[in-house]
């Protein structure tokens, strides 16, 4: 009898152990891909950060260098045709294919000339991106914080997605205000006052452009 027992019991002791062992790698396929893909978006974002401080905060550069090196950044950081109809909100629908075009090109210089600025006046800043919050529909959150010299952290959150096998930035949070959004209600006040028309913007949006443009080019 015993003959018979311990054969069974080995086999379905050999079986539990199989069967446990191919749900840890079940599990590890399924967890390890989403810890990765975490923390690619954290190195993703730290690596902007410090791509940032090192290309725009040389002082020996020109205005006109640095928006260049801004727009370079915002071309191969964010998702650009993506930010940009969020940023028009219920009035992408209205532009047409060459109004979407021609506000997407005037807004990345606006955003350049805009936020170029800031890195000009680089005081020691270091950027500490600490975690990452998976948001579902292939979107990660990856938060952290400015540290300055002097004064207190200023918490940063940098929203992204997978665009053909690379990270692209969908947003970007300063002290919990998001700059998109902040873009899109200036905007939708500008359209409103306009004639609800997207030509109204982009004409607006041309005139303040070039005035930038005229201080500090390029183009």
């Amino acid at each position: 009898m015993s003959l018979v027992t311990f054969p069974t019991l080995a086999i379905s002791t050999s079986w539990r152990r199989l069967t446990l062992a191919a749900l840890a790698v079940v599990l590890f396929l399924a967890v390890a891909p989403n810890a990765h893909a975490q923390q690619s978006a954290i190195d993703f974002v730290q690596k902007i950060g410090e791509t940032a401080i090192a290309d725009l905060t040389d002082p020996k550069i020109s205005d006109s260098e640095r928006v260049k090196r801004m727009r370079k950044l915002l071309v191969n950081v964010f998702d650009v045709r993506a930010v940009s109809r969020f940023v028009l909100g219920p009035f992408a629908r209205r532009a047409s294919e060459e109004e979407f075009k021609t506000f997407k090109h005037l807004y990345q210089i606006y955003v350049a000339h805009s936020y170029a600025a800031l890195f000009k006046k680089y005081n020691g800043q270091k950027i500490l991106m600490q975690r990452a919050q998976p948001l579902g529909n292939d979107e990660i959150n990856v938060i952290g914080v400015i540290r300055q010299q002097s004064g207190p952290e200023i918490s940063m959150e940098m929203r992204v997605h997978m665009v053909k096998g690379a990270y692209r930035a969908l947003d970007l949070k300063i002290e919990g205000v998001s700059m998109p959004l902040a873009h899109q209600k200036q905007f939708a006040s500008v359209i409103t006052q306009r004639g609800n028309k997207v030509s109204g913007l982009i004409s607006a949006l041309k005139a303040t452009t070039d005035r930038f443009e005229a201080e500090a080019p390029s183009e």
